[in-house]
């Protein structure tokens, strides 16, 4: 068990010593100083439970790196997802929807949270089409694969496989999905959310098929192992960026203080960052081996509600950030069961002869 609560002992330190920070900045023991180290909690717990099933995703890239690219993924990496994708990707996202300047927008951000929640939210089919995009296509290249030999639910992902014999049937089911989806829209949005689908989608495609390619060199040149490694650690980023779109937009349904979302998303995120390295160091995925399905599952999930987003918030309403988070724990603890009755079964087998 030390084992493997030396991962976590970093982020939990950073965890006290941040919240200990908001509770003296925010008022201490008043209730504006409470409410502001609960807020933070809560925020913590939501971008766990949306992005776990990222950090065993993550854990099966990780593998093929080397000791010094995991090390930067887990510390330097960590400034792209917290500032990169929580701070700047929205703000300029914000800037191009609103038709405003990134200084506007960084001063809304600032000064006048409530506008730029009001802007976030018109930015917000954009955002959810992207990353819905990307999500939905690991998804899919995933149980869209003709090698895929091992499946948690047989008669589904068999023929889920047996389908990726035809080329490139998952770009088209994706862009299917993407046109459904558009069709509903008006005219103006429609094509700002088509765009942004395909940016997600082509970057998805590029990102994956740079580190296959480059990956598959990495015992015969050494150059091409350092490009593979650095092809899949962009990968990760833009993974990772994914899962960080939804969880910063429900964010702001909590509250508008743009210092507590930074704090709590930022903390969540280095915990995601530690259990990553922990299963990828400790090959827990390979005695959990329905674990990866299950993320996947839950990956596919979290695309189409994000997809499903962009459509129902035609009419003011939005999918609830708790049930993207529930259907990720459920799907995981389901293939975590699984696993380890999988795993019980191996091992009872030898003394069966």
């Amino acid at each position: 068990m030390n084992r493997y609560l030396r991962y976590v002992r970093f982020p939990f330190i950073c965890c006290v010593m941040g919240l200990a920070v908001i509770f003296v900045a925010k008022g201490g023991f008043s209730p504006a100083g409470l409410q502001a180290v609960w807020v933070t909690l809560v925020l913590l717990a939501l971008e766990i439970s949306l992005s776990f099933d990222n950090a065993v995703v993550n854990a099966r890239v990780l593998e093929k790196l080397t000791p010094g690219q995991q090390n930067f993924f887990l510390t330097w990496g960590l400034v792209i997802p917290v500032f990169g994708v929580r701070f700047l990707g929205p703000l300029v996202l914000v800037s191009l929807a609103g038709g405003i300047g990134i200084g506007e927008a960084l001063d809304a951000a600032l000064h006048h949270p409530e506008h730029y929640h009001e802007l976030l939210e018109l930015a917000e089919p954009r955002i959810l089409a992207f990353g819905g995009m990307f999500l939905l296509m690991v998804f899919l290249r995933y149980f869209f694969d003709e090698a895929k030999t091992l499946h948690w639910v047989q008669v589904l992902e068999k023929r889920l496989s047996q389908a990726g014999r035809v080329p490139s049937l998952e770009v088209a089911v994706a862009l299917v999905i993407l046109m459904l989806v558009a069709t509903v829209l008006p005219g103006p949005l429609r094509s700002d959310v088509l765009f942004a689908g395909l940016i997600g989608l082509v970057l998805q495609i590029l990102s994956t098929s740079l580190a296959d390619v480059f990956g598959g060199e990495e015992e015969a040149v050494g150059r091409m192992a350092a490009s593979g490694g650095l092809a899949s650690l962009v990968y990760l980023e833009l993974l990772d960026a994914s899962f960080s779109l939804d969880g910063t937009i429900g964010a702001f349904a909590i509250t508008s203080d743009l210092g507590l979302i930074m704090s709590g998303l930022g903390l969540g995120a280095l915990f995601i960052r530690s259990l990553t390295v922990m299963l990828s160091r400790e090959k827990a995925l390979d005695q959990l081996i329905y674990l990866e399905h299950g993320a996947h599952y839950a990956i596919g999930a979290l695309g189409l509600l994000m997809l499903a987003g962009v459509v129902i918030g035609r009419w003011g309403w939005h999918v609830p950030e708790w049930l993207s988070g529930l259907i990720g724990v459920v799907l995981l603890v389901l293939a975590l069961g699984d696993s380890l009755r999988h795993s019980r079964r191996h091992q009872t087998l030898p003394s069966s002869h």
